[in-house]
């Protein structure tokens, strides 16, 4: 077999609607694009600062989450101030869901919930299982949103660098994967 023969091919991955890699782009193309993807992210990050999120459980939830804020969880110095902010959005939420509407907190509130639930230590399958379907739970579910809109931020903030910087990032792990093959195979 030749030398071209054994070559394996490298692999570049793109959207449909990309029409050339970022390599080969002008530097005011990309430029142009990362400014694009710019205001994007910035949308999003605004987005999800204003958004709510569906906390499962309606009324009923809130009612735990709000007895949890009120009378269980543990604070340090200017951390009082978060236990107060968050009583004031789940109460706003609590009257929002009642008569059966869905409970919804903006990510705020739900990351001070987060936080201050991670502090909490207790005995006992009792007081476990309670915790985790009331507070865990809910509350882990509605983040879990937030996650998902966040990895879409990171996702075109990395295009967004790949842009300025001139390269391919998609393909990178797979090109240099076989780049490396091909290169032991010599």
């Amino acid at each position: 077999m030749s030398k071209k023969e054994n070559e394996m091919p490298t692999m570049k991955v793109m959207k449909a609607d990309e029409q050339k890699s970022v390599s080969k782009l002008s530097k005011e193309e990309r430029m142009q694009m990362a400014g694009e993807l710019q205001k994007e992210i910035d949308s999003r990050q605004k987005e999800i600062e204003t958004k709510y999120y569906i906390v499962q459980g309606g009324a009923a939830a809130g009612e735990k989450l709000l007895n949890f804020v009120k009378n269980e969880a543990q604070w340090k110095f200017t951390e009082a101030v978060g236990i107060v902010e968050m009583t004031k959005e789940i109460q706003k939420a609590i009257d929002k869901a009642k008569d059966g509407k869905d409970l919804f907190l903006q990510v705020l509130p739900l990351e001070a919930l987060w936080f201050f639930i991670n502090k909490v230590e207790g005995v006992g399958l009792e007081k476990a299982t309670y915790f985790h379907e009331n507070l865990i739970k809910p509350v882990g579910e509605a983040l879990s949103r937030v996650k998902n809109d966040r990895e879409k931020i990171n996702e075109l903030m990395m295009r967004q660098g790949s842009l300025e910087a001139g390269a391919d990032f998609e393909a990178e792990p797979a090109s240099k994967k076989i780049e490396m093959e091909h290169e032991s195979a010599h």
